[in-house]
């Protein structure tokens, strides 16, 4: 099989997985939010902010360099896999005696005990890191697909008994506890690889040289992806915080799928091709325009309508959530395209130069943050919108230099597709501006947007769509 059509049979896969996991995922959280209050999902996203920092040592670095290095021997798997544990065991101490100052920083007491508890995830992550990472190496979707779906279907049922029968923010935390361990349960079912616990210091000291800058570099991005959160539950509330992580959640549904997609199959896949760089830039243009041509309708259509999704689906009691969601539907879009750009940085083995970004983007985003903090949610989310389109030409700055593809040729590939997005944006305001029923601007809505959309690829002569439904046609054969 060539490695297009095994990065796009991946890429389907991961798809379907993303799809089914994060589609149940969308309808429990729904549940979950009509059940909870905003203060309490407020919460609960301010303890999975300190969760989520944690859980960068096992989710990057030594995990990536497994997948860079088509060299992996069974020691450096190992090594990976003993250190994986030796930091989760690391993490969940420093947690555990943090925890009570959280709480007091905070002044919420409940946060102490609910994040010792919560923190055990850390520890059951990094049993199934390693071995859930070699299966994406084969770029065996299929597996990953049936694990990921199993696991949120589990979880999410307990969490929404517990949810209902009153066990408020306790259900949040089994819903993330519950998920680990399936995942830990069914990775190790449908791996054949088994650990020796055989930690070397050589190939410790190899992966060092790669992992440890991407390692610092993803931390710092995370901390200040959630400078954001951390600041809204000091300064302003857990009840904004409640609307500002609902507001997000909506565009993450779709952003955090999409990227986990372009994640999982860009660096296992195009690692193979990292020495032919004209070949390189042919794929990821071609991942690029197939990326738009599916999101930029999908958050055109999220912004238009976003007042009518959150009134039927979690009711007024969520209406401040409006603004912070379309705002980061401008946002996500950016996002997606920056993380392809990252992406070739690590393929190509220069995880200094994504480091070197990190501390321009961190300096961006900061100032940013700070100078909007005392102005309220909305404020904040367009300050991260601001930061985003900043971070985008920082991110596109090497591979311009390097590959000759930076930000403005990247635009001039999506800008067709952003054309067809804008009007179809438009033609579905006018249509639904009318209507007072939003169930029925639910229904109607999306029908003349995917028509119009349809019409605009065709009369802009774009031939993405055209590809990707035979690359579909040529996966039945």
């Amino acid at each position: 099989m060539s490695l297009g059509k095994k990065m796009f049979t991946g890429v389907l896969w991961s798809a379907v997985d993303k799809l089914s996991t994060q589609t149940v995922q969308f309808i429990l959280g729904i549940i979950l939010a009509r059940l909870l209050t905003p203060t309490e999902y407020g919460t609960v996203g301010l303890l999975l902010v300190f969760i989520t920092i944690s859980k960068v040592f096992m989710d990057s670095g030594f995990t990536v360099a497994l997948i860079q290095n088509q060299e992996r021997t069974d020691a450096d798997i190992s090594t990976v896999f003993v250190f994986n544990i030796a930091i989760s065991l690391i993490s969940y101490s420093v947690l555990w005696i943090a925890a009570p100052y959280i709480a007091s920083f905070y002044n919420l007491e409940i946060i102490s005990s609910l994040l010792k508890v919560l923190a055990l995830s850390l520890i059951i992550n990094a049993f199934y890191s390693v071995p859930y990472t070699l299966i994406s190496i084969t770029l065996d979707f299929k597996t990953i697909s049936k694990i990921n779906f199993a696991s949120t279907i589990f979880s999410g049922l307990i969490a929404v008994y517990m949810a209902y029968h009153g066990y408020g923010v306790w259900a949040l935390v089994a819903q993330t506890l519950i998920n680990s361990i399936t995942m830990v349960v069914m990775v190790w079912i449908f791996n054949s690889w088994r650990p020796s616990f055989v930690f070397s210091k050589k190939s410790f000291k190899k992966l060092f040289s790669y992992g440890s800058k991407l390692l610092v570099s993803s931390l710092l991005e995370r901390i200040v992806s959630d400078l954001s959160s951390l600041l809204i539950g000091k300064y302003l509330s857990t009840k904004n915080l409640g609307f500002y992580t609902r507001g997000t959640q909506f565009t993450n549904f779709f952003s955090s799928g999409l990227r986990s997609i372009l994640d999982r199959v860009l660096l296992p896949g195009l690692a193979t091709v990292q020495n032919d760089m004209d070949l390189l830039v042919r794929h990821v243009k071609q991942i690029i325009r197939l990326n738009a041509l599916i999101t930029i309708p999908i958050f055109f259509g999220l912004f238009i309508l976003s007042k009518p999704i959150i009134q039927v689906l979690l009711t007024d009691k969520w209406i401040m959530a409006v603004p912070i969601m379309q705002i980061f539907c401008i946002a996500r879009l950016i996002t997606l395209i920056c993380s392809i750009n990252v992406n070739l940085l690590y393929i190509i083995g220069r995880t200094d130069l994504a480091l070197r970004q990190q501390f321009l983007k961190i300096t961006v985003r900061i100032i940013l943050v700070m100078l909007s903090i005392k102005f309220g949610i909305i404020y904040i989310a367009l300050a991260e919108l601001l930061s985003t389109a900043i971070h985008y030409f920082i991110n596109s700055y090497y591979p311009g230099k390097l590959m000759n593809y930076g930000a403005f040729k990247q635009l001039r590939d999506v800008l067709p597709f952003f054309i067809a997005g804008l009007v179809m944006a438009i033609i579905v305001y006018f249509t639904t501006i009318g209507i007072e029923n939003n169930i029925l601007k639910l229904v109607f809505g999306p029908l003349v947007g995917i028509s119009t959309y349809l019409l605009m690829i065709r009369l802009l002569k774009i031939k993405e769509l055209k590809y990707l439904i035979q690359k579909i046609k040529e996966l039945k054969k």
